[in-house]
């Protein structure tokens, strides 16, 4: 019986003999003297899977003799630390996929993350050792650099037992909250000047109402003071909108010409205005194109009328973006990166939706086709669309 049990226990250890090497080897990590360890990438490797075309997680059964394994490697998160690497065996570096170097076997090499983030722009790098199979060979560090007396903060218990510091709000993040409470006070002045008015300018249902009886226009003119400030919120949402996608390295219309720069909330706040009296200007000059080629085409009656539903229409979609907006300049997205080509299509969208519903809405009953609201529409909607796209990128 005795036999028996020790045999069962001697299966046991050995069983378990694996899983403990792996965990000593993740463990006991040395990096060169200069240097005190942060973060390990021990547990973080990828490889990449043909069947899914994309990186899944290192599996020591399943992906053992993978000879390439990459770790994305945040670069933003991590500013001011230094990337060390080794291998026991010689192998093959790769960052971004192009081949940097080659490594000797038992050497650290060493990268500054600041300067990875300057050269590669990004915020995160792809990381790719190609050499000896596994992982258990190969240690990946963020270390951050001892000072000149050899102390650090962990060598101190007393700076490390409690260290409260105040969460950073990036100046776009100051800029943010300024902007949504001008935007916020405006739209609450338009509420108090005509509470119905602004209920029904801000209701999508009443975009689609036709009824000649109950337009929006009989007593809200272009001109009047609560669509001027309701044209002025709109303009600011898209100036909003504007100064972020700058902010993301997404220069629409070449306006980083005409921004300052500087990243301070200050003259974050001086490019919304800028920007948001452009908009209110263009606006304002669209209705006076209107005005005169509703006089050419005989549709000087729908132009008031038009006008008001392409504010209320613009108004609600960039309200929605400016929401999407808001959260994302809060959070990191690193999506955006790979949007960056396809950033106009729901403006393209939008505008080609906007012109069929004000064509469908606008046309009197009983006519299936209307040339000159057509050929209107045309003027003041699809060219200057197609001016926008052609010059935007």
């Amino acid at each position: 019986m005795k036999s028996i049990r020790f045999l069962f226990i001697w299966a046991f250890l050995v069983f378990l003999l694996p899983f403990g090497a792996q965990a000593q080897g993740a463990g006991k990590v040395v990096p060169p003297d200069e240097f005190f360890p942060v973060y390990n990438f021990h547990y973080d490797w990828l490889v990449f899977n043909n069947q899914y075309n994309d990186f899944v997680p290192f599996s020591q059964g399943l992906n053992e003799d993978s000879r390439s394994v990459s770790v994305y490697v945040d670069l933003v998160k991590n500013r001011r630390y230094s990337l060390l690497f080794k291998t026991e065996n010689e192998g093959y570096l790769f960052l971004e996929g192009a081949l940097q170097r080659r490594i000797a076997a038992n050497k650290w090499v060493q990268f500054n993350i600041d300067s990875l983030y300057r050269i590669y722009k990004k915020d995160e790098l792809l990381f790719t050792v190609y050499g000896s199979s596994g992982i258990l060979d190969k240690t990946l560090l963020i270390c951050n650099k001892k000072t000149a007396n050899g102390m650090n903060l962990m060598d101190n218990p007393r700076a490390s037992f409690i260290n409260i510091r105040p969460v950073a709000v990036s100046p776009f993040g100051n800029f943010a909250i300024l902007a949504s409470m001008i935007i916020l006070i405006i739209c609450g002045w338009v509420f108090n000047t005509d509470p119905l008015s602004f209920e029904r300018l801000v209701n999508p249902i009443e975009f689609f109402n036709n009824s000649p009886r109950d337009q929006l226009s009989k007593v809200n003119k272009p001109y009047s003071s609560n669509v001027v400030f309701f044209v002025l919120g709109s303009s600011m949402l898209m100036s909003f909108i504007l100064v972020f996608l700058t902010t993301q390295k997404i220069n629409l219309f070449s306006v980083d010409t005409i921004l300052s720069e500087q990243n301070g909330t200050l003259q974050f706040l001086g490019d919304f205005f800028l920007i948001s009296i452009l908009f209110f200007l263009l606006t304002y000059g669209k209705y006076i194109l209107m005005v005169m080629v509703g006089n050419v085409l005989n549709l000087d009656k729908l132009v008031d009328t038009l006008f008001l539903k392409i504010v209320q229409s613009s108004y609600l979609f960039h309200a929605g973006l400016f929401l999407l907006v808001f959260m994302l300049s809060f959070n990191h997205a690193p999506w955006m990166e790979s949007w960056r080509p396809y950033i106009l299509l729901p403006f393209l969208f939008f505008y080609s939706v906007r012109f069929l519903a004000l064509y469908v809405v606008v046309k009197p009953a009983g006519t299936l086709i209307n040339l000159y609201l057509f050929s209107y529409l045309c003027v003041i909607e699809v060219i200057p669309l197609i001016i926008g796209i052609k010059f935007a990128l």
